[in-house]
């Protein structure tokens, strides 16, 4: 009886050529996804990681709701003061991302500033002219010197510079004849006449009064209104500096900050932090969120920044209206039942407030900063001493304050005020109410701890000179510093 053939032996080669098929489509499919185009890769680690300074400081904006943090507020786009906003402001933004830290990992030297890449992946351009704005009155001209002799005489190509003086009308032509003939020097320097916004400004100073008068000066808002008063600055952007500080770098590498669509780049402090000037709790309050501007980052945890160094992109500050936000905020400052929204201060508060999350950081070293104070606060020392800024050697001048402590501080200070990072400085700012200018002048010289037994008056003394770092075991008067940029 003849065998019965099998079905499966007939069907093999049916299942080799399937079976072969199969593995020629996976393997064109494979090398299809191998060709495309590498920009479409996605890449899962995060560059900023490696690129960027690694011991990052907390952010000025929190992830998530916390006890400290401050959230962007709900706002009810149907509502009518929601319409009003839109109108204003635009709609409500997502939180923005914590400031661009511009420095390397593991600089041994002071860290050099680098080029942000945008979010588009694009360079902004740049004219190749740096606009610095300063505000003054004759009455600054000593500071106002200062600044622009030791921005020249720093710089790779003075020619690079164009300074703009904001002043009075009065004050205009006799301001720029005494600079020009004490500089001695070819410079690109024009007045710019300020009063038409001192009306605007009258309002935001609610006639107030301090011993420090200095602070409401119409022109020490002057930084808020540079899209207004410079308009045409070459590259769009202006560099403010206040007239109290010493330049020790070439400005045009500021050229080169890309600002990522944020209005402005300044130096951020986390030796202080926001808590300490803000009512944070009143501007997290319902009571104020339907009048407050959407999208404040301000928390109590979050670093400062100071308006006294401040790099200005003029589309985006006019586009966010920075300017508006400012004024808002000082209106409900001065309100009663709204405000205070903050302990100290005139201008430094709203501005800390509305650009709080919303610049690119500059380096701290852009903006060294406290040099005409008189102490220093245990909890900064402490800081220092954990970013292992400060030399064990700095602790022979320091004695708990006694006679010229700040006014109206909680707890107890140190002095005299020593800088730790003064030496790296690129910027050094003598903000405070010891001004070099007030004082005799001052040399270079090594200062050396005092004597355990100093008389009142020398201690007196030593509590009004601020010291800076100059080296391993070495401190100077930084007023000595400013003394060596005035020309005669």
């Amino acid at each position: 009886m003849a065998k019965r053939k099998s079905p499966w032996k007939s069907c093999q080669w049916m299942l080799l050529l399937l079976s072969a098929f199969t593995l020629a489509t996976l393997w064109f499919v494979l090398h299809t996804e191998l060709l495309k185009d590498p920009g479409q890769v996605q890449v899962t680690h995060d560059p900023e990681g490696e690129k960027w300074e690694g011991n990052r400081e907390e952010p000025a904006i929190d992830d998530a709701p916390s006890k400290d943090a401050t959230v962007a507020p709900s706002v009810d786009v149907t509502s009518e003061p929601a319409k009003d906003y839109a109108l204003r402001y635009g709609p409500p933004v997502a939180p923005a991302p914590a400031p661009v830290k511009a420095t390397q990992q593991g600089a041994k030297e002071a860290p050099t500033l680098q080029e942000i890449p945008s979010a588009t992946g694009k360079n902004q351009e740049s004219s190749g002219i740096l606009t610095v704005a300063l505000a003054a009155e004759l009455k600054q001209l000593d500071g106002a010197l200062v600044v622009l002799n030791s921005a020249t005489k720093n710089a790779a190509d003075p020619s690079k510079l164009h300074f703009r003086i904001l002043t009075t009308e009065d004050d205009a032509s006799e301001l720029l004849e005494k600079v020009k003939d004490r500089l001695k020097q070819p410079l690109n320097v024009e007045a710019v006449n300020f009063e038409p916004w001192y009306p605007r400004v009258g309002k935001l100073l609610g006639g107030k009064s301090s011993a420090r008068k200095e602070l409401f000066d119409a022109l020490n808002f002057a930084a808020f209104y540079l899209h207004e008063a410079i308009p045409e600055a070459p590259g769009g952007r202006v560099l403010y500096l206040d007239t109290d500080v010493v330049v020790k770098s070439d400005l045009s590498e500021l050229l080169s900050v890309n600002f990522r669509g944020h209005p402005a780049a300044a130096a951020e402090d986390c030796s202080q932090r926001m808590g300490k000037y803000l009512d944070v709790d009143r501007l997290k309050s319902k009571a104020l969120q339907s009048e407050l501007p959407p999208a404040l980052h301000a928390s109590k945890k979050g670093c400062v920044i100071n308006r006294g160094v401040v790099l200005v992109d003029l589309k985006a500050w006019k586009a966010q209206n920075i300017t508006g936000v400012i004024e808002d905020l000082v209106r409900l400052h001065l309100t009663k039942g709204k405000g205070p929204l903050w302990r100290a201060g005139v201008s430094q508060p709203p501005f800390l407030i509305a650009l709080a999350g919303k610049f690119v950081d500059l380096g701290a070293e852009f903006n060294v900063r406290g040099l005409g104070r008189g102490d220093i606060a245990p909890e900064e020392v402490d800081f220092y001493k954990k970013k292992k800024m400060w030399d064990p050697y700095f602790d022979k001048f320091l004695y708990k304050c006694k006679f010229h402590c700040c006014p109206g501080c909680k707890g107890w200070a140190l002095s005299p005020y020593i800088s730790a990072p003064a030496q790296k400085a690129k910027i050094l700012h003598f903000n405070g109410r010891l001004k070099p200018s007030h004082s005799k002048r001052r040399d270079l010289k090594k200062v050396t701890p005092p004597k355990q037994d100093m008389s009142e008056e020398e201690r007196a003394a030593r509590e009004q000179r601020p010291l800076c770092s100059c080296g391993s075991q070495c401190v100077q008067e930084c007023a000595g510093i400013w003394w060596e940029y005035l020309p005669p």
